[in-house]
C-alpha cells in the first residue's frame, strides 16, 4: 500500500501533525518540575559554518534536553548541552573536541554531525573513554569508531538504497553516481554503489567533483557522457540543487530516473527543487516518515514546536538528533551512582534493542569495534509539495561492507 503525506514547509504545527495531546511535549522523567541540581555536561560537534549547515541533529537534541530540564532533568540534575561548530575544518574539529573533553569535561557527546570530526577525533574519544551517541554520521570514519555510534544509516547506505530502488523498479542497467570529493566520503559512497552494481548486473560510473568548485553544468555534462538511465546524488541537500537546476535545463528528468539519499528528505526540498522535479525524484529515507502516527514521532514534533526554534529543520537528521538525546537521557537515568564519563560509556555500551516508531529496526550501541546499527529504510517520491511513500516495507541496503555488522548482531542479539 502506498501512503501519501504532504509536509508543510518549515512549520511543524502547520503540517497538520498532532502535537496538542496532553504530555506529548514531556521528556525524561516527565514530571513537569524544573531541574535545579548540579549540571551534567554533554557536548556535540557539528559542521554548521561551511558548504552547508549540518547542525539539524544537534538543534533537535538541544530542544530535547531543554524538555528534559523542564521535566526533572536527570534525577534532578539539568543537562548543560554545549555545541561546537567545526566549520568543516579538521583542525577546528580537533580543537573543539579537546575543549569539550579536557576543559568542559563532558560526560559524553550527543547529537554530533560533521564531515570532518569523526576522523579527527575518534582516537581522542577512545583514549579519554568518551561515548559518542551521535545524531548523524557522514564520512566513513563515523561508522568505524569504537566509541562512536550514529542513528542514521550513512550516505553510502542511503545512496546504495536509492540506486537499488530505481534500478529494481525501472529495470535500469546503467547508473551514474555523483558525489563530492571529500576525504572518506565521495569515493566511499559511490564506491559502494559501484560494488553493489557489479554484484547485481548494473553498470555504475562515478562522477566525483570538487565541492569547492561546484559547477552544476559541468557535472551534468560529465554524467551525460556515460548515457545513464539512472543517476544518484550522494551528497548533502544544498549541493544537489545546482546540479538539479542544470539537469532541468537539459530536461534530464524526462528520460533518466533520479535517486537521492535521505539528505533530500526535508520539508523544504519540494519547494527548493521546483515544479519540474515533481514526480521525478525518488528519495531514500534512513528513518521513518516525518508524520508517522507513533509516540516518538509525535513527541519529537511536540518538542520541536515547544522547545525548538521556528527555523530548525524538520528532516531525517532532526529525527536522528532527537533519538540520540532520548536514548542518552534514558541511559543516564539508568545509571546508579555518579554520572561520570566512565559510567556513561558503560551505560552506552549496554544500550541494545531500542525500539522506536522512528526507525525500521531496533537500534543499539553495543561493544563492537565499529557501529552501524541502522541499515533499513524506505523510499518516498517527491510530489505534490511533499513526499509519497513508495515502499510499504523497510528494506536493507545490499552492501558487502555490512557483513561484519550483521554477523555481530546475529552473535550478540543486540537488535532483536
Amino acid at each position: 500500500m502506498k501512503q501519501k503525506f504532504i509536509l508543510a514547509l518549515g512549520l511543524v504545527a502547520a503540517a497538520g501533525f498532532s502535537v496538542s495531546a496532553q504530555a506529548q511535549d514531556r521528556c525524561g522523567m516527565g514530571n513537569g518540575k524544573k531541574a535545579t541540581g548540579e549540571p551534567i555536561q554533554i557536548g556535540a560537534i557539528v559542521g554548521k559554518t561551511g558548504p552547508e549547515d549540518f547542525s539539524s541533529a544537534a538543534r533537535s537534541a538541544e530542544a530535547y534536553f531543554k524538555c528534559v530540564n523542564a521535566n526533572g532533568g536527570i534525577n534532578g540534575r539539568p543537562v548543560n548541552y554545549t555545541v561546537q561548530d567545526d566549520t568543516w575544518n579538521p583542525e577546528v574539529a580537533a580543537q573543539a573536541a579537546s575543549k569539550l573533553v579536557k576543559d568542559t569535561k563532558v560526560v559524553g557527546m550527543v547529537g554530533s554531525t560533521s564531515f570532518v570530526e569523526c576522523g579527527a577525533n575518534n582516537k581522542l574519544y577512545e583514549q579519554e573513554g568518551v561515548a559518542v551517541v551521535a545524531g548523524v554520521g557522514v564520512p566513513r570514519a563515523c561508522f568505524y569508531g569504537k566509541n562512536y555510534a550514529p542513528f542514521n544509516q550513512g550516505p553510502r547506505q542511503s545512496t546504495i538504497s536509492a540506486a537499488m530502488y530505481i534500478a529494481d523498479t525501472f529495470k535500469l542497467k546503467n547508473i551514474t553516481c555523483i558525489a563530492p570529493g571529500i576525504p572518506g566520503f565521495g569515493d566511499w559512497v559511490c564506491g559502494g554503489v559501484e560494488s553493489w552494481g557489479k554484484a547485481n548486473g548494473v553498470t555504475v560510473k562515478q562522477v566525483i567533483f570538487d565541492p569547492g568548485q561546484l559547477d552544476g553544468n559541468a557535472i551534468v555534462l560529465q554524467a551525460q557522457a556515460s548515457k545513464p538511465d539512472g543517476i544518484v546524488l550522494g551528497m548533502p541537500r544544498g549541493m544537489m540543487l545546482p546540479i538539479l537546476t542544470a539537469a532541468e535545463q537539459q530536461d534530464m528528468g524526462k528520460s533518466i530516473k533520479w535517486g537521492l539519499p535521505t539528505s533530500a528528505y526535508h520539508t523544504e526540498m519540494p519547494k527548493a527543487a521546483g515544479k519540474y522535479w515533481d514526480g521525478k525524484l525518488y528519495v531514500h529515507m534512513e528513518l521513518e516518515p516525518l508524520d508517522k502516527d507513533g509516540a516518538d514521532t509525535k513527541n519529537w514534533l511536540a518538542v520541536m514546536a515547544k522547545y525548538g526554534n521556528k527555523k530548525d529543520p524538520i528532516d531525517s537528521f532532526s529525527q536522528a538528533g532527537y533519538l540520540s538525546a532520548q536514548v542518552a537521557t534514558n541511559a543516564m537515568l539508568g545509571i546508579k551512582g555518579d554520572i561520570d564519563r566512565k559510567a556513561f560509556l558503560n551505560a552506552a555500551r549496554g544500550i541494545k534493542n531500542v525500539k522506536t516508531d522512528m526507525l525500521c529496526a531496533p537500534w543499539y550501541f553495543g561493544e563492537g569495534e565499529r557501529h552501524q546499527p541502522n541499515h533499513n529504510g524506505r523510499v518516498a517520491l517527491l510530489t505534490g509539495g511533499g513526499f509519497k511513500l513508495q515502499t510499504a516495507n523497510c528494506f536493507q541496503a545490499k552492501d558487502a561492507d555490512l557483513a561484519d555488522v550483521l554477523a555481530y548482531e546475529a552473535k550478540t542479539g543486540v537488535a532483536k
